[in-house]
């Protein structure tokens, strides 16, 4: 009798290790992960032996049912601290410092620390553009002539003998001229002329008829203007370098037959064009508040940059109104003017009649001396 119960109690222990060891999955488990294989392999010489379901066996597994769906579920570690996450798809590698404990965040805090100094460095090199910008525009300009003067000058030394003398200055004139006209022809696609925006401006009026037809024909501008030029050049911002677009904010006053008005423009150079973004006239009323016209663009177009052009629009109606005070002024000042060169003719006249008299007297003195001197002679 003890000798059978000591038996079946190794019997029982055996059965313990080996289920412990290569656990029979659970239908749950199947259930969950039909797909995974088991991360620890069973060894070829080893066979796991198959049960019948028996008092035992279901005690062990009721005992742990997840044992097969934990080790099944249970993270590889590689070597170098990577934790290779198996899922569905295959394995991947989880970030660098995951997979050790504490190292996670000295990599983000490093991470971060790049970031902030990239960050500013950008930042002084912006700011160092922005400071000498026409310096290196020079200094660049120069070194591209240099550049293809030498160029030229090797090409025309290999191909044709020309003197040393006659080859170096005119293929350095050459280059400075090439260098130089590349410098106009950017300038004049980056930059806006208020002039050829203001005659567009009035093409477009003139051949407007609803502007016409409430101020009446022909439309004429004057020489009041107010435009503020925005934006525009190169820009080195976050080691990238672009050329941003310029814009033109343009105000003047026109005259009609009927009425006057006051037109605002606001133009884009994009791509060496011009882009009209707003042209609207404001025309003063007998009656009832002013009256605006859009050609181009609306009333959301007008209050771009905070009302910049209402803001433009101030002074030049100002002017507008002053302008009869400053034609009173002028008429003014030329009578006073006139008044002036009156005055200095009439006393630069009585000046000459006095020394003219001055002189006539001094003469008739001179007269009578001489007489009376040859008189005296006579009766000596």
């Amino acid at each position: 009798m003890a000798a059978a119960l000591s038996s079946s109690r190794r019997a029982l222990h055996t059965l313990h290790r080996r289920l412990l060891l290569h656990p029979t999955p659970s239908p749950a488990a199947a259930r969950l992960s039909p797909h995974t294989l088991s991360p620890f392999p069973v060894p070829r010489h080893s066979h796991t032996p198959s049960f019948s379901p028996s008092p035992s066996s279901r005690f062990f597994s009721a005992a742990r049912p997840d044992a097969m769906l934990g080790l099944r579920l249970l993270p590889q570690r590689l070597a170098g601290g990577v934790r290779s996450v198996s899922t569905r798809g295959g394995s991947k590698l989880a970030p660098l410092g995951q997979g050790v404990k504490g190292l996670g965040r000295p990599v983000e805090a490093a991470r971060s620390a790049a970031a902030r100094y990239r960050q500013a460095v950008g930042l002084q090199v912006e700011a160092f553009w922005r400071r000498n910008y026409m310096i290196l525009v020079g200094a660049g300009g120069v070194i591209v002539c240099v550049a293809l003067w030498r160029i030229m000058f090797g090409i025309a030394s290999t191909f044709v003998g020309l003197s040393e003398g006659m080859a170096k200055y005119g293929f350095l004139a050459l280059a400075t001229a090439i260098v130089a006209f590349a410098g106009m022809y950017a300038r004049a696609r980056l930059t806006i002329n208020p002039d050829k925006v203001y005659r567009m401006a009035m093409t477009k009026l003139n051949t407007s008829a609803a502007v016409l037809e409430v101020m009446g024909a022909p439309l004429t501008g004057t020489d009041v203007r107010a435009f503020v030029m925005s934006g525009g050049g190169p820009k080195l911002k976050d080691f990238k370098f672009k050329l941003g677009g310029k814009r033109c904010f343009l105000i003047f006053p026109i005259k009609g037959s009927e009425r006057k008005g006051l037109v605002s423009v606001e133009v884009k150079k994009k791509k060496g064009q011009y882009d009209m973004k707003l042209l609207a006239v404001d025309i003063p009323m007998a009656s009832g508040p002013d009256q605006r016209l859009f050609l181009i663009g609306d009333e959301q177009e007008y209050k771009v940059g905070g009302g910049l052009i209402s803001e433009l629009r101030d002074p030049i109606v100002k002017a507008m109104a002053a302008e009869k005070e400053f034609d009173y002024l002028d008429e003014r000042e030329d009578a006073e003017d006139e008044q002036r060169e009156r005055e200095e003719a009439e006393r630069e006249e009585a000046e000459a009649l006095r020394l003219e008299e001055e002189r006539l007297r001094q003469e008739a003195e001179e007269r009578r001396r001489r007489e009376e001197a040859e008189n005296l002679e006579k009766a000596t």
